[in-house]
């Protein structure tokens, strides 16, 4: 029988092996680092990041589980994004808040975060370059939906670029707060996307169910609705969905096409990774 002292021994050689390994990709980031760098290339890739995880667990053969994997790629990936540059990260604070915990959920412990007093403030500080993404409240089980954070959305150049789900402080499964992820670009397809958008209609009744219908003729699910006023004086009303699939897809041309006949104008507000529920 194999005694402890000989499994431990075993264990010391897998871990050498793994740091090697650890810093050779380290190494190879940092190259990377330096291509984003050259091509103005954004450091956050939240397709391809997904696309690695994803990949991984497909590949695994256990023991490991699927959120085992994840978790421990978070910080992989964590590690490699502060060897490529000084990653900045704005969120709600303080520092514990849900807003940090999210973040950290999706970024590690190795980026920088940046805490600040309002989602404006965090819209702010990505729009002048100040940090590299942000992370604002979309959705939380004891707060109701986050109406500051859709008015900012529905203003800003920014994208979407990532969402992030986080189980509340009662722990239920069914009580999850949600997060967007803010950039300064727009991502490339990951192959399980969502697209938010955002529909300025006219405040009347049938105008919702008419803006509605192209989706149903193209068979295109939605999910996440919400709606705000649009400007002070104005009798419109900016309505958020969002729907399956990126925006590249063939079928999202012909969505545009019909949209823009029964909306008064249409928003891309960006097209993410469908989060792990």
């Amino acid at each position: 029988m194999t005694d402890i002292a000989e499994l431990r021994t075993k264990i010391d050689a897998i871990d050498v092996d793994l740091l090697r390994l650890l810093n050779e990709r380290a190494r190879v980031a940092r190259e990377i680092g330096a291509v984003k760098s050259r091509e103005g290339l954004p450091v956050y890739s939240p397709e391809r990041e997904e696309q690695v995880i994803r990949s991984l667990i497909e590949r695994s053969a256990g023991p490991l589980k699927a959120e085992a994997i994840r978790a421990i790629y978070c910080e992989i990936m964590s590690a490699a994004l502060a060897v490529e540059k000084d990653v900045a990260i704005a969120c709600l604070g303080p520092a514990g808040s849900a807003s940090h915990q999210a973040a950290k959920s999706k970024f590690g412990s190795s980026v920088r975060y940046v805490f600040l007093g309002s989602t404006a403030e965090v819209f702010r500080e990505v729009k002048r370059d100040d940090a590299d993404c942000g992370v604002v409240p979309i959705d939380h089980p004891e707060h109701g939906l986050a109406n500051q954070t859709f008015d900012q959305l529905a203003e800003t150049e920014l994208s979407v670029c990532a969402e992030i789900l986080l189980a509340s402080e009662k722990g239920s499964h069914n009580d999850t707060a949600r997060f967007l992820v803010l950039g300064r670009s727009s991502n490339p397809p990951s192959g399980n996307d969502l697209t938010m958008l955002m529909l300025r209609i006219e405040d009347k009744p049938g105008a919702l169910v008419t803006a509605l219908e192209p989706f149903k003729t193209l068979n295109i699910n939605l999910s996440h609705f919400a709606s705000r006023p649009a400007a002070h004086g104005s009798q419109d009303i900016f309505f958020f969905v969002e729907a399956s699939g990126h925006i590249r897809d063939f079928q999202m041309v012909d969505l545009f096409r019909e949209l823009s006949r029964c909306c008064r104008a249409v928003k891309v507000i960006g097209s993410y990774p469908k989060a792990n529920s």
